[in-house]
């Protein structure tokens, strides 16, 4: 049950101290505000309106109001799981708030997935991550395991903007002007933070190999958005691995001498 919505509730003053990354109608009529809308992202995304019955996991979920959002939108349960302490992020400040008693926090890594034996999930939000990862295509094959039906997910990608800082403008204007062709392979490139000084960016990937990153772990994709710019999104199902499992490292089909 949502508190009544009091006019000297002023979201600045509830979470001061606190980054707020995400925008989102925490109480009717107001709003958070933040770079990175809620509802903007789900509906790119063709997120259901009813979750009724499912049980979410949101990953690395900061302010946690994608969470949030889906248990108002009547998940059973939402499980958020981030590696910051929930105090500092306003996520437990939040929960309280709004009187939330079906979604809790874990506070761990993606890798953690399987220490925590947190069982199955038919929805999993993995959003603004992917980039941030050392071991992407390990996080989505944890993913994979805990996923019973749907992933979404989304990351800057490299279609149509050049992020490094340290490209010069000649080497920019090369790669745009021929970007459709370079487009066709799918491509990522290691940041080393390049593209803003952030030490924890990683990889930064163009849209087909966003693409093949989520189908190598055996998601089909349903659905792709992007905003013309520099962001994408992804929606898929899982479906079956392409892979033979515990056989890292063996290529039954190499030439053989």
């Amino acid at each position: 049950m949502q508190p009544d919505l009091t006019t000297d509730f002023d979201p600045k003053t509830f979470y001061k101290g606190i980054y707020i990354f995400q925008r989102w109608e925490v109480l009717p009529g107001i709003f958070t505000e933040g770079p990175k809308d809620v509802t903007r992202t789900l509906d790119a995304m063709g997120f259901p309106e009813s979750l009724e019955g499912k049980r979410v996991l949101d990953i690395a979920p900061w302010n946690g109001f994608f969470g949030f959002e889906c248990a108002r939108r009547g998940a059973s349960e939402v499980v958020s799981l981030g590696p910051e302490n929930p105090m500092d992020t306003g996520y437990e400040q939040t929960r309280s708030l709004l009187g939330l008693t079906n979604v809790r926090y874990v506070q761990g890594s993606v890798y953690d997935l399987p220490k925590f034996d947190l069982g199955s999930f038919d929805v999993i939000l993995f959003l603004g991550l992917i980039y941030h990862l050392r071991h992407p295509l390990l996080a989505l094959d944890l993913i994979y395991d805990a996923c019973l039906d749907q992933m979404y997910t989304d990351t800057p990608y490299i279609d149509n903007y050049v992020f490094d800082l340290t490209a010069s403008e000649e080497t920019k204007a090369v790669f745009l002007n021929n970007r459709e062709e370079i487009h066709k392979i799918p491509l990522l490139y290691y940041t080393e933070a390049s593209e803003s000084g952030d030490p924890y960016n990683w990889f930064m990937p163009n849209l087909a190999a966003f693409r093949a990153l989520v189908r190598s772990s055996g998601f089909e994709v349903v659905r792709e958005a992007n905003d013309g710019g520099n962001w994408c999104w992804i929606s898929a199902r899982k479906g079956s691995r392409p892979f033979v499992e515990g056989l890292e490292g063996f290529n039954a089909y190499a030439a053989k001498l």
